[in-house]
């Protein structure tokens, strides 16, 4: 793609979320920011730097009251920050620019926790004329435009980032932007402010009502919330026994969220075994039998795309409780189960101060 071969539509439509981006003043504020944050952390991400990295700057560069662009990427700092050997060999390579962009990946991309989101934010900040950053927002508007460059099946993750960086620099240049800005302009391509992304840029919005004294305390306030704390949790629910979030080349938790033309599935496994595939739908209370008719969607294109021959895909809807149209409704689809889940808080006694004070 060229810049003379850029729908003039997706054009368009980039061009009035740039304007819509310009006329918030917590979006300046992000754009405002970028001499700041490169001036504190580009330095210690260059080659001659990060091999050695302090773990507290990397963990800083993580959080969005310091890096000013991307909300979330909290999230894996202590698994990225883990083995700090292993993750500093890891970024070395990424940024040593002695060999193609596409060669580079693979260490940073054996590190748990470090998607796609986290990779190309360092290399944006690294060298923020050169590379743009690839995450999910970013991944939806390109989809949206019709844009994602397409690659050959069982491409690295290097490949398919590189044909992507491609199309971002085109873009960049198309609109007459930095990279930083073409990165928050992706938020303001979809005009109904759709679900919460987890590394898009961080703009305000309104207070959440305080939750009603009748709320169970059982449940989440957001379905984000759950979604999180099942991936961050997976190891110890008793779906990890046989079922394995889905992982790719350069997104080791890529069935988080995983992004379809069709929407987005919650969370999408594979059996550690068996070959079969699972499309979970998460609702944070109670579920009703909508919820089944999307899970087929899922299923269906999971079935189209992904699964090769001798697999299976089926679903399951994870709530608080079902309702009896979801049970209705389940009787007569086979292939979709329900699971209620219940979160659990306990306090228990502490040292006291004799035991405490033992040396």
């Amino acid at each position: 793609m060229t810049l003379q071969s850029i729908p003039e539509n997706a054009m368009g439509r980039l061009r009035a979320a740039k304007a819509a981006m310009l006329d918030r003043q917590d979006t300046r504020e992000i754009l405002e920011a970028k001499d700041e944050v490169l001036a504190r952390y580009s330095p210690a991400f260059q080659p001659d730097t990060i091999g050695t990295i302090d773990e507290d700057v990397l963990r800083s560069f993580l959080y969005f009251e310091n890096n000013r662009h991307w909300s979330g990427l909290n999230r894996q700092v202590n698994r990225v920050c883990g083995d700090m050997p292993t993750t500093r060999a890891a970024l070395f390579h990424l940024v040593d620019e002695a060999r193609p962009i596409a060669e580079r990946m693979q260490p940073v991309t054996d590190i748990k926790g470090m998607g796609k989101g986290i990779i190309t934010a360092i290399l944006h900040v690294a060298y923020p004329e050169k590379y743009g950053v690839w995450n999910n927002t970013s991944h939806d508007g390109l989809v949206e435009l019709g844009l994602l460059p397409k690659t050959p099946r069982g491409a690295s993750f290097g490949e398919r980032y590189a044909a992507v960086n491609k199309v971002l620099l085109q873009l960049s240049a198309a609109l007459d932007v930095d990279l930083w800005t073409l990165d928050a302009v992706w938020w303001f391509l979809h005009s109904d402010g759709e679900d919460e992304d987890t590394d898009q840029p961080a703009l305000s919005t309104p207070d959440a009502p305080a939750p009603s004294p009748t709320t169970k305390p059982t449940r989440f306030a957001l379905e984000r919330h759950l979604h999180d704390y099942m991936v961050d949790n997976w190891d110890m629910l008793d779906l990890a026994q046989e079922w394995d979030i889905y992982t790719r080349d350069g997104e080791p938790e890529a069935g988080y969220e995983f992004r379809t033309p069709i929407g987005r599935i919650d969370l999408l496994a594979r059996h550690k075994r068996d070959p079969r595939w699972l499309v979970i739908e998460l609702k944070r209370e109670k579920s009703s039998d909508a919820v089944v008719g999307q899970v087929l969607r899922y299923m269906g294109w999971v079935q189209k795309h992904l699964i090769e021959d001798g697999e299976t895909v089926e679903g399951l809807v994870v709530a608080t409780e079902g309702d009896p149209q979801l049970h209705y409704a389940l009787e007569v689809v086979p292939s979709v189960s329900f699971k209620s889940y219940e979160v659990e808080f306990r306090l228990k006694n502490g040292p006291t101060f004799e035991e405490f004070a033992k040396p």
